[in-house]
């Protein structure tokens, strides 16, 4: 299959980095779309093409326009109204050409399928689902679908008026599916399919963790949506209760000011360190390290870094939100409690450390067969597949 992919950035996220790679390997040409912004990512794999937008203005402006001399050849009966959409939505004769670099490539490439890693993608570039006539695929996850459009009442409106056109639908849990429902989302064209991790991270070593300091990180993005502020409440009592602990932040982004403030706020200067962001090797060695994940999330669709903790060894505690509650299975392998509630977040903290050594050894290993079981990136990749091509046979029929 010749399979596009839009990411929206280059360099992609780890899950769709992974994808992309996995599907090369098997054997597929794999084109990836995005903006780069100064960042030189390169292709690991003969079969992955990369399309950016990352060149010198003036040979993107000669690239724009031999891509718009194939459309009107290649694509005649809809080049038209292609190039008018554009024209429509990007005003201005530099928007114009900008907005064309990015929407023409995916005309040009002879594609089986078309896969939009995010929503608002699909709605900031309609030219998508109004003119390309391959299937169009759609993933569902976190924020973009569980509070983006209660917060904008207009995202809501496009999601219903393009949602319907979109010929299947990749979910990564049942919880996300209940809230896609609300704008349009038709639950027979979903394919669920929970996120992955790189079996490597079974193969981490086991170690003893005897530091004095009980280490706990969480790790993600400044957002509200982190419930950040909740777990750092957590920490303030139990720093109050005598417990002798140490609480890591890394989450990239730029909306860190909050999480700075209230740590210098709450007087946690000594017992939480904040990292603006970690490569995801670094991230992966942070947690490893721990002691136990904190996810103190307000939502979430699965959380990628919960599964890696489980992989790596690392017990978790995370929050009821989005599909958590389809990967942790409270007291077996991790502790669940209610989303905001901080004193059931300090009472499974300290509930954990007081386990004796078998019973955290048993909490590990039930973690690590439920990753092995269900959440393997090799059969992410199977199932992908079988996604693509269902999804070609239905846009054939």
């Amino acid at each position: 299959m010749k399979i596009g992919i839009l990411s929206g950035k280059i360099p992609p996220p780890v899950f769709i980095d992974q994808l992309v790679i996995g599907l090369a390997i098997k054997g597929h040409e794999v084109f990836l779309y995005g903006s780069t912004h100064g960042v030189k990512y390169k292709s690991s794999h003969k079969l992955l093409i990369i399309r950016n937008n990352l060149e010198n203005k003036f040979i993107l402006f000669f690239k724009t326009c031999f891509q718009i001399v194939k459309v009107i050849f290649n694509h005649h009966e809809i080049a038209f109204s292609l190039l008018s959409q554009i024209r429509e939505n990007g005003k201005g004769f530099r928007n114009y050409f900008d907005r064309c670099s990015r929407v023409l490539p995916p005309f040009s490439d002879n594609l089986d399928i078309f896969h939009i890693q995010w929503p608002k993608a699909l709605i900031t570039y309609t030219e998508y689902i109004e003119h390309l006539k391959i299937p169009i695929v759609l993933s569902l996850r976190g924020t973009q679908i569980n509070a983006s459009p209660l917060a904008n009442k207009l995202l809501a409106k496009s999601y219903r008026k393009y949602f319907p056109k979109v010929t299947k639908f990749h979910a990564v849990s049942n919880a996300i599916v209940k809230e896609a429902e609300k704008y349009g989302v038709d639950s027979e064209k979903v394919s669920i399919i929970n996120p992955s991790v790189d079996e490597k991270l079974l193969e981490y070593p086991k170690h003893e963790r005897n530091d004095e300091v009980f280490k706990i990180i969480s790790v993600g993005r400044c957002h509200w949506i982190k419930g950040y502020t909740f777990a750092l409440d957590a920490m303030v009592q139990l720093r109050n209760k005598g417990v002798n602990f140490h609480y890591s932040i890394i989450a990239g982004g730029r909306d860190s000011e909050n999480i700075i403030y209230q740590i210098n706020d709450l007087g946690l200067q000594k017992n939480v360190s904040f990292i603006n962001g970690l490569t995801h090797d670094e991230a992966l060695k942070k947690m490893y390290s721990s002691d136990i994940y904190l996810l103190p999330s307000v939502g979430e669709g699965i959380s990628n870094t919960v599964l890696e903790s489980m992989a790596l060894g690392v017990p978790v505690i995370s929050t009821d939100c989005g599909g958590m509650g389809e990967v942790i299975k409270n007291g077996e392998n991790g502790f669940i409690v209610p989303v905001r509630d901080v004193k059931a977040m300090v009472r499974a903290i300290e509930n954990f450390i007081k386990l004796d050594d078998k019973e955290k050894l048993q909490i590990i290993q039930t973690a690590q067969e439920t990753i092995d079981k269900r959440f393997l990136l090799s059969n992410q990749i199977d199932k992908m597949e079988l996604f693509y091509r269902n999804s070609i046979e239905s846009f054939s029929e």
